[in-house]
Parts: structure tokens; sequence; C-alpha cells
């Protein structure tokens, strides 16, 4: 029987996106000339500082993963990790402007670090606790709801940043997050998590290599129907997305000869298409169901990326940019759900970990990529059709999903695929 959406939830849980698009813009907008200003124009030292993220990413996504397993098995739940890490986060936004105006690289390195750890330790732990406390039929809205909420936030911090100047912004998104922080700790309830059977691997559980390396080989091989093709898919989807935010500006400049600022409107363009789409991609995978919604955005991505390859103003490319966006929107809601359906309770902070870091796989992949395939070409100008050929990529691989695996009750006609106890789980209380 169908059942509406746990609205109030879904919005709720939407709040982790919020986190992303405080932080996210205005770090990617004024950190590096901040490195820049610390340590001169020295590009590799530059690109260096800047892998500090990536290099946490790859240190402490997995560990906090699977120690939000070990967590929840327990009975303390994968909720603390979240919150430990939006303190961090909000404390190193705060710090961070003052630091490096004071004492420079000496200021600014910890700073980065403290910042970089607190979004990094509550990656994977959120995402497991959206499937945790989401029943699982309206897993994609509240995904949508993260999107949704991800996009306004940095379309709002973005101008904040050009409107009060770096450290106000920095200061009001950390009084933000610590904001959030406090909404998810009164309000969010996890369901008390069972203990472990003892027959249970102990790799399930201990927050280490060996748990990722287990789950990493289940993906590889295809132990999970489907799972190998939504990491491939999503990896590629990551790939199209870093493409298009690391060249269009260059590419903008080179084919319209127009001015970098100018191409910036293609840029807010994305994100209004990402604001607009979110939501109805969610209830798109509710009703239609995961793996249909994932196929028609790949399919709507390519035609949008075809026809701007042969567009000639930057003012015909904002509105199909925008309509990349939405399309976009459709398989960035749906794989995570789609991906974590079939995993058990006790495993999925260590999919989750997995499931991010196939999208830091196609983010480290596709700058080196890119730059190599615009130097065999001589030009910028075949952005959009390399674009096509991972979307068409990606399309194909999400063909190799089996009707029905990763859906549970969503789609028409679709059965659950799944035992109760793998795929469901009560609603989180909300307190009201």
């Amino acid at each position: 029987m169908l059942t509406r959406a746990p609205l109030a939830l879904c919005l709720l849980i939407g709040l982790g996106g919020l986190f992303i698009g405080v932080t996210g813009p205005l770090l990617s907008a004024f950190l590096p000339p901040l490195v820049r200003t610390a340590i001169g124009d020295h590009r590799t030292a530059v690109g260096a500082v800047m892998a500090i993220d990536n290099g946490l990413l790859l240190l402490l996504v997995p560990w906090t993963g699977a120690a939000s397993d070990r967590a929840r098995a327990s009975g303390r739940g994968r909720l603390p990790l979240v919150l430990a890490g939006f303190v961090m986060a909000a404390a190193g936004m705060a710090v961070l402007p003052p630091a490096a105006a004071a004492v420079g690289l000496a200021g600014l390195l910890p700073a980065m670090v403290l910042l970089y750890s607190g979004i990094n330790v509550s990656r994977s732990p959120f995402q497991a606790l959206v499937a945790d406390v989401v029943p699982s039929r309206h897993r994609s809205f509240a995904t949508g709801s993260v999107t949704f909420q991800m996009c306004v936030g940095a379309i709002g911090f973005l101008m904040l940043g050009r409107v009060l100047g770096m450290q106000s912004a920095f200061l009001i998104a950390a009084a933000t997050v610590l904001a959030i922080a406090g909404v998810f700790a009164v309000t969010l309830r996890e369901s008390n998590a069972a203990a472990q059977s003892p027959a249970t691997d102990a790799r399930e559980s201990e927050p280490s290599g060996a748990a990722l390396a287990d789950a990493a080989m289940s993906a590889v091989w295809g132990a999970v129907p489907g799972l190998r093709a939504v990491f491939v898919a999503s990896l590629l989807l990551q790939l199209t997305f870093q493409t298009f935010t690391t060249w269009y500006a260059l590419h903008g400049t080179e084919r319209f000869g127009v001015l970098p600022e100018d191409v910036t409107v293609g840029m807010i363009a994305w994100a209004v298409g990402g604001v607009l789409g979110a939501l109805p991609a969610g209830l798109i995978g509710v009703r239609l169901g995961r793996r249909n919604a994932m196929v028609a955005g790949f399919s709507l991505m390519t035609l949008c990326f075809i026809a701007l390859h042969g567009v000639g103003t930057p003012a015909q490319a904002t509105p199909l940019l925008a309509a990349a966006a939405a399309a976009w929107t459709l398989p960035y809601v749906n794989a995570f759900p789609l991906f974590v359906e079939p995993i058990p309770r006790q495993r999925r902070g260590v999919l989750a970990a997995l499931f991010v870091l196939s999208q830091a796989l196609g983010g480290l992949i596709g700058d080196p990529l890119n730059g190599f395939l615009f130097d065999l070409f001589g030009s910028y100008r075949p952005l959009f059709l390399m674009m096509v050929v991972y979307t068409v990529s990606a399309f194909a691989a999400v063909l190799f999903v089996p009707r029905g695996a990763g859906e549970a009750d969503t789609g028409p006609g679709v059965e659950q695929a799944m035992p109760d106890e793998v795929g469901t789980i009560a609603p989180a209380k909300v307190m009201t």
C-alpha cells in the first residue's frame, strides 16, 4: 500500500544538504585565493595544499563509515559522529579567515585540517543515517530534500559572500552549521539499534580498512545485484559534474570570447536547475522507480549536452544548462537509495563510504583525464561532447541494474525486492 511521504522527516534530514551548501561553495570561492596569498603564486604548492581535502577524505570516510556501523551495533547510533563532524566544521569555518590573516600559512593549515576533518567525518555516517531513519520507499524524496537544500544553500551563501565579504560570510556559515547540529540533536531520533548477531563477521563492525576492502570486493565481483553498476554510474555522474564545474569557465571564455565573470551566469543557471529539479527528482524516483529515474536523467542530460555543443552564445547556453542540471538531479538523487537498498543495516556505514569514494574517484580522475583530452584536441571546444560520452556510458551502466533491484516498493508494480529487515526500518521519531 502506498503511504504519504513523511514530509517533516524529509525536511529535517535535508538539513544535511544545507550543511554541504553552506560550506562547500564558500570554500571553493574563497579558499584558493587565501592559499595563494599565503604561499605565493606557486601553482604546484597551491595544488598540494588544496589536496588536503582529498587526503582527509580518503583517510576519514572509510574509517567513520565503519565506525558508525560499530556505533549503531552497540546501540549508540550514527548521529553522534554526524554531530561531531558538524561541530568541527563549524569551528573550522569560524577560525579559518582570521587565522589566515593573523599568521598566514601557519594558521591556515590547521584551520583547513580542522574544517575538512569535520566535513569528512560526517559524510558516510550521514549517508547511512538517511537510510536508517527514512522509510525505504521515501528515500529518494529524502535525498531530493538533501539536494534541494544543498543547492539553495549554495546560491544563498555565495550571494552572501559577495555582499558581506569572506569573514562575515564564514562566521554566518559557522553559526548556521551549529544551528543545524542543534536541530539534529534535539529533534532527530534514531530507532534503537539492535546488537549484532555473534555470527556476524567482525570486519563488518570494526573501523578498519578490512571492512571497506571486503565491501569493495563485493561490489567489484557483483555479489549484490546492481551494486557494481550503480557504483560505476555514480563515478561517471561525478566525472560529468566535475568536468563542467572545473572546465566550463575556460571553455566559455575561449568559445564565446567573453570575460570570465560573464561565464558565471552558466554556473548560476546550473545551481538554479538543481533547485528546480531536486524535489521532483525524488518524487519521480518514488512514483516511477529509481532505475527508471536514473535512465531518464542520463538520457535528458545527453540531449542537453548535444544541444549545448551547437549553441552560439552564452545566452543560448543558459536555459540548456539549467535543463541539464534539472536532469542531473534525477540520477544524483536516486543513485544512493538504489545503491543502499539491498545492504543490511549493520554494513550501511561501510557501503555508504564506498559510495562516497566512488564520487571522490570520479572527481580525482576527472581533472587529469580532461586536461589530457583538452591538450590532445588543442582546444576546450569538445567539452560538451566529452560530457556526452560520460553520460552515455553512465546510461549504459544503469541498464546493467536488474529491474526491481534496489527499488523496495518504489515504481509502478514493483514488489518488495528484499526482506523487510534489510531494506526497511521504522520511521525516526521527530519531536514536535
